[in-house]
């Protein structure tokens, strides 16, 4: 009898780790969402969120690889990779993604200095108040149509490949105003110790709610429910917010 339990409890062990599963999620390298260059990420908000998420989840784990945006989405259309870290849904996604239920929002704001406006700036939300500023953009970047119609058709628009040297434009007074993501825009200053010389409006140019997206060609749509399980109880928690804030 003493001879067959160890062959028994590792027999159980091996059925058990036999029934582990590792999902493979993809990003582009977007600081604060995702930290890291081109290959496994090293950290950032997005990938927290999943380690957080797939904790919860019995025999489940997860590893996110940084890609080329392209690269990512396509990897999730053919089943290379399980699935995108939270993402905004659009109905050419939803035919090769299950998207889960919302997992927090993502603001587009606008920046400005505060030397500029000194007595602050309480905007209206109308773009034509403000377009005779100086706008300036990610290039590629999509915000809103109605704000770049309005720029492009007065001061026209300033385009940076990377949001630093948008900032950087910003901090410098070669443009007037800066239209990014919240947390992104809030990352470049903090670490460029540029804290008290930008300031965003109140108003958000957008807000909108990403979701983790499941590729169905690889098979890990089937966690769609166990994704939205554990969602909801980080969010009852508060564990999202805190993770988000740094909390």
């Amino acid at each position: 009898m003493s001879k067959i339990a160890p062959f028994l409890l590792s027999f159980l062990f091996a059925a058990h780790a036999a029934q582990a599963e590792e999902l493979q999620f993809c990003y582009d390298p977007y600081p604060p969402y995702t930290l890291g260059t081109y290959g496994p990420a090293s950290g950032g908000l997005k990938v927290a969120l999943l380690e957080a998420v797939t904790a919860r989840i019995e025999n489940l784990t997860a590893t996110v690889t940084l890609l080329p945006w392209k690269r990512c989405q396509q990897e999730a259309r053919d089943g290379t990779m399980d699935g995108v870290l939270p993402l905004f849904p659009n109905p050419d996604r939803a035919e090769y993604m299950a998207f889960t239920d919302a997992t927090f929002d993502e603001q587009s704001v606008l920046w400005h200095r505060p030397d500029q406006f000194p007595e602050g700036f309480a905007w209206d939300g109308s773009f034509s108040t403000i377009s005779h500023l100086r706008l300036g953009m990610l290039t590629g970047s999509y915000v809103d149509e109605g704000m770049e119609t309005a720029f492009e058709s007065r001061q026209g628009i300033t385009r940076a490949r990377d949001i630093q040297t948008l900032m950087e434009l910003l901090v410098l007074g070669r443009v007037d105003l800066v239209a990014t993501d919240a947390a992104v825009g809030r990352h470049i200053l903090v670490t460029a110790g540029w804290q008290d010389k930008a300031r965003r409006m109140a108003t958000p140019i957008d807000s909108r709610t990403s979701h983790f997206g499941l590729s169905k060609a690889s098979g890990a749509s089937r966690h769609l429910e166990e994704f939205n399980r554990a969602i909801a109880a980080l969010q009852a928690e508060g564990v999202i917010a805190a993770l988000l804030t740094g909390g």
